[in-house]
């Protein structure tokens, strides 16, 4: 049993048969589940009883899934707070627009159809889990506010947990796909070699191996017929794979204590040369964790075997990097990476997180 069972889940779908699979779905993994057939109906029962989180189909009968989350919004604090993550179940295209503007308003995120029993629960699954972060952040807080002769011990547990709970975030990027899973514990031991041979504090490196721990965290919320697919993805599909980089920055920058780390997860994805995403900037504009990030990312990522293509020779992979030295990637951090390589400083994939 998950450590969010007996949760109750609302789903809003004025499909019956997607309700009944619904239930049958959340009832065998342990969540209480709560069923409405139109908007009215939501609101009915989200007023009367405590729900902890709501799955919002788009298209009802009554009114859209965007105007009802708009109600949410409005009448009930926990909602707009975030406090009850609301998740928009979609069959359509969406603009970005429209996207950005429904998460700036409290939307947790959105899961596009079809989609399968597992990527859900995993997705409510993560999405209890932010939220704890949320809450036991701001209960240690207002601890810390109202007990200043205790600090450093707050200090102290505030990092273990989210030690904990960020190695348990990754665990359920495992679950969704293996391989990003493992790659992340990976990258994660590869940094801190660098980042200690680049003169980073101890407590940058350790920010820095928790930005690496999450670099691909937002890839939780990409459908897993394009995580899993064993092909080259189209380009639609490359475009709703990049955002993972977004979503993970916009899980983290919410947790005071991430904001920091969350810009590094945001911009792994740049470009020396100013041709990367998702803000397109160059040099020593991107923050120098994120271009640490980004060549041990792609170094463990070609040298990984996948379903669909064995993994290279470490010889070949440093090749490659040093081809991008200068393009893709920081000829300073390359030249670092591979002498790192040669005197065999790289570690094993277990996550280790140091203490402060």
């Amino acid at each position: 049993m998950h450590p969010h069972a007996d949760k109750k889940v609302l789903w809003v779908d004025d499909d019956p048969s997607m309700l009944e699979v619904g239930r049958m779905t959340l009832e065998s993994a342990g969540y209480r589940f709560l069923a409405a057939q139109d908007g009215l109906e939501a609101l009915r029962i989200v007023t009367k009883q405590q729900t902890d989180l709501i799955l919002l189909d788009y298209s009802l009968g009554d009114m859209t899934g965007k105007e009802l989350f708009e109600l949410l919004v409005t009448e009930h604090r926990d909602i707009s707070s975030g406090r009850v993550p609301v998740i928009m179940l979609t069959g359509r295209n969406s603009t970005e627009a429209e996207r950005r503007a429904l998460l700036s308003r409290g939307l947790t995120n959105y899961l596009s159809k079809p989609f399968g029993s597992h990527e859900l629960l995993n997705l409510i699954e993560n999405e209890f889990l932010i939220s704890d972060i949320r809450e036991r952040n701001r209960l240690l807080t207002q601890e810390l506010q109202n007990a200043n002769r205790q600090l450093q011990k707050t200090n102290q547990e505030l990092q273990e947990t989210h030690s904990s709970i960020l190695i348990a975030l990754n665990s359920l990027l495992t679950a969704k796909d293996n391989y990003t899973g493992e790659h992340s514990s990976a990258v994660l031991n590869f940094v801190a070699k660098v980042g200690r041979r680049l003169g980073l504090t101890d407590t940058e490196i350790y920010d820095l191996q928790l930005a690496a721990l999450l670099h691909d965290i937002g890839k939780i919320g990409v459908p897993e017929a394009i995580l899993c697919k064993p092909s080259r993805l189209d380009e639609q599909e490359k475009e709703i794979m990049d955002l993972h980089a977004v979503r993970g920055y916009e899980a983290l920058s919410s947790i005071p204590n991430l904001k920091r780390i969350s810009k590094m997860v945001l911009h792994h994805h740049e470009w020396w040369d100013g041709r990367g995403y998702p803000a397109k900037l160059a040099g020593e504009q991107i923050p120098l964790e994120a271009r640490i990030i980004a060549v041990v990312d792609a170094f463990d990522a070609m040298t990984s075997d996948r379903p669909y293509r064995r993994g290279m020779s470490q010889q070949i992979a440093l090749d490659r990097l040093q081809e991008g030295s200068g393009t893709q990637f920081d000829p300073k951090i390359v030249a670092c990476f591979a002498s790192c390589l040669d005197e065999g400083l790289l570690g094993n994939r277990n996550i280790e997180l140091p203490a402060l």
